[in-house]
């Protein structure tokens, strides 16, 4: 009989088996066609730990299609996953009643609780049978990365100053430090713009972070700063793919990959945990910029 396998368990693997691949300057989860994976059937957009899963399965096999659906909703849109094809572990979670250890009955107060579970996704690129609707082209995301990104950081309200050579939230005076922009100079794979925007965008996920109470207590213990800098750079990327930025993450993120394996080595819900808490701090912010929109009509 097989052994039940542990939801956490496979995400938490399928992350650490990247990260270790990683190059010292290159982070899976970015890259120059970098776009929102969505449900082919839905049409609603992943969220949290199942983005990552899928960037992550997209940039290993080189798919250039951002749609996804289970075996049974590409069945039911008509199309057929290819014999041999492997799918991609998401998570969902199913609402349980909660029972009284007792007794087994559910609790008198009704209330429920959140149960992990696993499903498999299959690419566009992996079934027959399906045409690519031509209204969610990559076209979509041909925005202007600067405006977008100027128009959410001005929404937010968030203090910045431009000083120095290091970039960081500063708690005590809750503001964002970057060094000015003309010292970005870029990489090879992206312009000092892109650069300096992807940094800003990391430092202003940090800026949440009080506004959400985002606290990594006793359950990380020391390794909790490390969980802190997943969630910006997680946060970061989020924002950078809903704002049409294609980024290479700093250079100097590189020294924590073996800080964020750890956590994630140690504490088989922790990349759930972070990705959860990233895009909270995504959603947070770009209501800033919906609220503004919706101010302007």
């Amino acid at each position: 009989m097989q052994a039940k396998r542990d939801t956490y368990q496979v995400i938490t693997d399928t992350i650490v088996a990247a990260l270790e691949k990683c190059g010292p300057y290159e982070r899976p989860w970015l890259g120059q066609t970098l776009t929102m994976p969505v449900n082919a059937t839905t049409g609603h957009e992943y969220r949290g730990t199942n983005i990552l899963m899928l960037w992550l399965a997209a940039k290993e096999a080189g798919y250039a299609a951002n749609s996804w659906a289970t075996f049974k909703q590409w069945a039911d849109k008509g199309a057929t996953v290819r014999k041999g094809e492997k799918g991609t572990p998401i998570i969902w979670f199913k609402m349980l009643d909660r029972k009284d250890a007792d007794s087994g009955e559910v609790d008198e107060d009704g209330r429920r609780i959140p149960c992990a579970r696993l499903s498999w996704a299959f690419n566009a690129a992996q079934v027959d049978g399906y045409t690519a609707d031509e209204s969610r082209t990559e076209g979509d995301n041909q925005v202007s990365p600067i405006e977008q990104a100027d128009r959410l950081i001005s929404a937010s309200g968030a203090k910045a100053r431009h000083e120095g050579t290091q970039a960081f939230y500063r708690p005590s005076t809750d503001e964002i430090v970057m060094p000015p922009a003309h010292l970005f100079t870029g990489t090879s794979t992206s312009s000092p713009t892109e650069a300096y925007y992807s940094v800003k965008l990391h430092e202003l996920t940090h800026w949440t972070g009080p506004r959400l109470a985002r606290e990594f207590g006793k359950r990380f213990g020391d390794e909790a700063y490390a969980a802190e800098e997943l969630v910006a750079e997680l946060g970061a990327a989020f924002l950078c793919a809903k704002l049409g930025i294609a980024a290479e993450p700093r250079a100097d993120h590189a020294s924590y990959l073996a800080s964020w394996i750890r956590v994630l080595k140690n504490d088989r819900k922790a990349f759930v945990t972070a990705a959860s808490k990233a895009s909270e701090a995504a959603d947070y912010l770009l209501g800033f910029q919906h609220q503004q929109i919706q101010e302007a009509a």
